[in-house]
């Protein structure tokens, strides 16, 4: 009993490990740790997905998100706090003078209040972090897990560390120092152990992944009485038993499988099995238990890529279910669903598990062979994860990958990217290379080539010129879009997008982002994204850049179509439309002239300041002027600002200007103004 408590206390451990590392992953997390600059968005935003992930995981009382470079942390509980005003001084003292031990729990207390807690990342390697993620579990759900069983049978249970002190269980009992001391150099075994005129028999299991002793103990004296009772029971029961036989020999001899059937029966009333017969169904039963044995594995599997490395009980684990550990060398190769988005709409939950369930077994048939150990590790989303265990570092597995490929487009109906990665020592940190083989994935979006990508394609990328876009390229693209020079904005778009073929995947995702923002924002009518909150949504229709720029090209040229096409007076209408938006955008600019806004809407000035003049029945240097003036009637009634500053705001370039137009458009002085409104206001 108590070595199936510490199996499955240390499975949830480990499970509740990997849950606290996904959160560590998550981008918005990552980008929150590492900011060297202070974001209020981002702290809000950073806050929300933490609350996100606690909401969804009952084991985790509370969180903290540390970034010591600019000194804040973001508690789950109150929000952003800065380092002086945080209150478990005892966390910052653990992370910047004690390096954490490498992904183990420790007990911490806050007040009178005892959590398990985690620090992430800990690594054996000696690193320097700039942020860390922090989760405090709540002891008594835990105890109350565990502890059921022992509460029932009036035994007790706790969890020492290597010194003796409590972890986890309740502290009525034998004396902890004791317990320790009396302990033997094995892994697990019993003794009795007398304190205070009480005998206790006590039992030990060794949790290996902690460096843990789990004790369940039990007082003599009760262990007497219940074993005499049991004792009777049995003798009771006994006699019972066999008379209810022999009435059941007599009267239902043929019933000679009556347990199996019972057996079958509760099979099929509790866990839901069917089959036309009763052996069916136990068979199914059994398969059903192996098949727990798989989920285990797949779950070890799963933490070795995520941590890098395996701790001793889940390299046995592994090590019962597979042969994979018992290779020289493997390789991780990531085959990635194309068009994810479009897929998951498509297809619902089920649905999507059963495919990329279809889709591992094809990559393990198909890459299966003699001497080679196959094991497919599924992480939920767009991509499956394989590790290839094989003696021979030299050989080539892109035919078996081509292969794959192939067979999953032919019998799924799907586009996938393969990546893989060169020959690893089995004991090798496969945490750095899942990741590098997963950007290796996207290289596809970029390049277009449908192939099969190696790390060598990583190493080219490494070494390419990487120019990113820059606000005035964008700005010249949409003034040549207005103009309506198709030719150019072709030529153009090009350019932009040989740039973006160099970037890394998840910047090239970000510049395009950038670019169908200002498109939007330019053309808002005319384009087919009607707003920006579907730009995201939008890109992930493409699979690959080149669809992009095509869909990018007719886009454009469709929109210059529509620019030139319209008729005069409402074009009109617009053109002075968007210069009054530069205007009030630009009315900050001392600088600000009707040469500025020609350029803008790219029309000569003296074309610029009639149209201005026909459509608003002003000139667009008066324009200009009462726009200033209204700006500083606004601040000066709004705010509190000095007046030198309220003129520099405005956009005038010296006081004595700003005074003489001011006075000769309100007849009052600045002064003045203020204090009347101010008047108007109380009145």
């Amino acid at each position: 009993m108590i070595r199936q408590t510490v199996e499955r206390t240390e499975y949830i451990l480990m499970k509740l490990k990997s849950y606290s590392l996904n959160i560590y992953e998550d981008q918005t997390i990552q980008n929150w740790i590492y900011d060297q600059t202070d974001d209020a968005m981002a702290d809000a935003e950073a806050l929300r997905v933490l609350t996100n992930y606690l909401a969804n995981e009952p084991f985790i009382e509370r969180a903290y998100l540390i970034n010591t470079r600019l000194e804040k942390t973001i508690s789950s509980q109150v929000g952003l706090v800065r380092f002086p005003d945080f209150s478990d001084k005892d966390i910052l003292r653990r992370v910047n003078a004690e390096p954490p031990d490498f992904l183990r729990y420790f007990d911490h207390r806050i007040g009178d209040t005892a959590y398990l807690s985690l620090i992430i990342p800990s690594t054996p390697a000696r690193k320097n972090h700039y942020g860390y993620l922090v989760v405090l579990l709540d002891k008594k759900k835990l105890q109350n897990l565990f502890m059921t069983d022992y509460a029932e049978t009036g035994n007790g249970l706790m969890v020492l560390d290597h010194s003796g002190k409590s972890i986890l269980g309740e502290t009525v009992g034998p004396n902890l120092e004791k317990l320790n001391a009396m302990r033997k150099d094995s892994e697990n075994g019993s003794f009795e152990l007398v304190e205070g005129g009480v005998k206790w028999f006590v039992n030990y299991a060794a949790m290996h992944s902690q460096e843990w002793t789990m004790y369940s103990y039990t007082e003599l004296k009760t262990f007497r009485q219940k074993a005499q009772s049991f004792k009777s029971s049995i003798v009771m029961y006994t006699l019972l038993l066999l008379t209810v036989l022999l009435l059941a020999a007599f009267w239902h001899s043929q019933r000679f499988f009556g347990p199996f059937r019972r057996l079958a029966d509760q099979l099929q009333r509790k866990v839901g099995l069917h089959a036309q017969s009763d052996y069916g169904v136990i068979e199914q039963g059994v398969e059903l238990l192996r098949n727990h044995y798989s989920l285990i594995k797949a779950e070890y599997l799963r933490q070795w890529i995520l941590q890098g490395r395996l701790n001793q009980s889940a390299r046995e684990a592994i090590s019962r279910e597979s042969g994979l550990l018992d290779s020289d060398i493997v390789r991780l190769a990531v085959v990635k669903i194309d068009s994810y988005s479009a897929f998951s709409e498509k297809y619902d939950f089920g649905s999507r598990k059963l495919m990329k369930y279809a889709m591992g077994n094809i990559a393990e048939e198909l890459l299966r062979g003699p001497g080679r150990v196959v094991e497919v590790v599924d992480f939920g989303g767009d991509h499956t994860a394989v590790l290839i265990g094989e003696a021979n570092p030299e050989s080539d597995l892109s035919g078996n990958l081509r292969a794959v490929r192939r067979e999953v487009e032919k019998s799924i109906g799907l586009n996938v990217t393969i990546a893989v990665s060169d020959a690893r020592h089995v004991h090798d940190d496969l945490r750095k290379v899942y990741d590098d083989i997963s950007e290796l994935a996207m290289f596809k979006f970029i390049s277009g080539e449908d192939k099969i990508y190696t790390e060598q394609d990583y190493e080219h990328y490494l070494e390419t010129h990487r120019p990113i876009l820059d606000d005035a390229m964008i700005e010249q693209l949409i003034q040549s879009v207005r103009s309506g020079k198709e030719e150019k904005t072709l030529s153009e778009l090009e350019t932009l997008f040989l740039n973006l073929q160099t970037l890394k995947y998840s910047e090239c995702k970000f510049q395009l982002s950038l670019l169908f923002f200002a498109i939007v924002k330019s053309f808002n009518k005319l384009t087919s994204i009607k707003s920006v909150e579907g730009i995201e949504k939008h890109l992930e229709r493409f699979s690959t850049l080149s669809e992009v720029s095509d869909w990018m090209k007719e886009e454009l040229v469709r929109i210059i179509q529509l620019l030139t096409s319209q008729k005069g007076f409402s074009r009109k209408d617009k053109v002075v439309e968007e210069m009054v938006e530069y205007v009030q955008f630009h009315i900050h600019d001392p600088m600000l002239s009707v040469d500025d806004v020609a350029e803008h809407v790219s029309l000569s000035v003296k074309y610029v300041r009639q149209l201005f003049d026909d459509v608003r029945g002003i000139s667009l240097s008066n324009y200009i002027l009462n726009a200033r003036i209204e700006k500083v009637k606004e601040l000066l009634g709004k705010t509190g600002l000095p007046i030198a500053d309220i003129s520099e705001q405005s956009g005038f370039q010296t006081k004595s200007h700003f005074f003489t137009a001011f006075k000769k458009a309100t007849g009052m002085t600045p002064s003045q103004y203020r204090t009347s409104y101010a008047n108007e206001t109380k009145a």
